[in-house]
């Protein structure tokens, strides 16, 4: 959705130079509303969260309506049943464990998520799949502009990371790669970083190797500063998961006069009405997650990074 609004604002530029004088009306029609589902269920202990609101016009500023009074539940595939509650009726429906260290997602278990909202039934099913640990994270230091970096406002010097991990044998793992520095997330369309086992696109070529150089280099979308925290979380997902984000990842990517036109973004929230124009939008996901913290020492960085 982004990309269009960015095509639409390239060629109204363009135009808007040849002559600015003229006024542009963009008539863009109504489109059926969709239930867009915003939800991953991991082997964290903690809360589950899953979030329902409504899509909107292409060019509303508005903030999304939140679909509340949702009967939103999750059931493994022993049949044990998961009850999300929407606390605070804004659409963030939330599980919460019994304990600190109950744990809801289970590596090889199946999932199905359910939701009966505003007179529809809905119904998405994932698998939980396995996660390599992070081995290390490794940083050097840089005195010139790192070549993943892009705009002024990024350091200038500093010190750039690679992170190290193996896949799994067996070709088909998928994973995505998260960054945080000093715990904010990287969350750009550039910071989609994802991996079908070792490589970043589908191949047999990659099974059971260490994950290649730009996967590893893209804990680094910037440079760190002595004592800064970086965290790199890895996680599996699915598949048909991968898939969703390389489709995102594209349409996020897809602007400027040259843009292609956009393609809908795959979803695995299904009516189970067939017949109802009611749709989805959006993904329920199961992840494994490892993840490794460290903080900048100057006294600890290396000279080069081992290939």
């Amino acid at each position: 959705m982004k990309s269009i609004i960015k095509t639409i604002f390239s060629l109204f530029l363009g135009i808007s130079l040849m002559s600015c004088e003229d006024v542009i009306d963009l008539n863009v029609p109504e489109t059926e509303k969709y239930l867009v589902v915003e939800g991953t269920i991991t082997d964290v202990a903690g809360e589950q969260v899953i979030k329902l609101s409504e899509s909107q016009a292409l060019l509303s500023s508005t903030t999304p309506r939140a679909i509340t009074n949702a009967v939103v539940k999750v059931t493994d595939n022993t049949g044990k049943i998961y009850e999300f509650k929407d606390l605070k009726n804004e659409g963030k429906y939330v599980w919460t464990p019994s304990s600190s260290t109950e744990i809801m997602g289970v590596i090889g278990k199946t999932y199905t998520l359910t939701i009966e909202a505003e007179g529809e039934s809905f119904k998405a099913v994932s698998e939980l799949k396995r996660v390599p640990k992070i081995d290390s994270i490794v940083y050097k230091y840089e005195d010139s502009p790192n070549l993943n970096q892009t705009g002024d406002d990024k350091p200038k010097e500093g010190y750039d990371a690679n992170f190290y991990a193996k896949d799994f044998v067996g070709v088909g793992d998928c994973y995505r790669v998260k960054v945080y520095k000093n715990g904010k997330l990287f969350s750009g369309a550039e910071n989609i970083v994802i991996a079908y086992d070792a490589l970043l696109n589908k191949s047999s070529v990659g099974d059971g190797l260490m994950f290649i150089l730009p996967l590893r280099r893209a804990i680094s979308p910037e440079l760190y500063a002595e004592n800064d925290k970086l965290k790199v979380e890895l996680s599996s997902i699915t598949e048909a998961h991968f898939d969703f984000w390389t489709q995102l990842r594209t349409e996020l990517n897809n602007s400027g006069l040259f843009a292609t036109p956009a393609a809908r973004i795959p979803c695995n929230v299904n009516n189970t009405n067939p017949n109802s124009k009611k749709q989805a939008a959006g993904w329920f996901g199961t992840s494994a997650v490892t993840s490794l913290e460290v903080t900048i020492d100057k006294n600890k960085a290396v000279k080069e990074f081992n290939d």
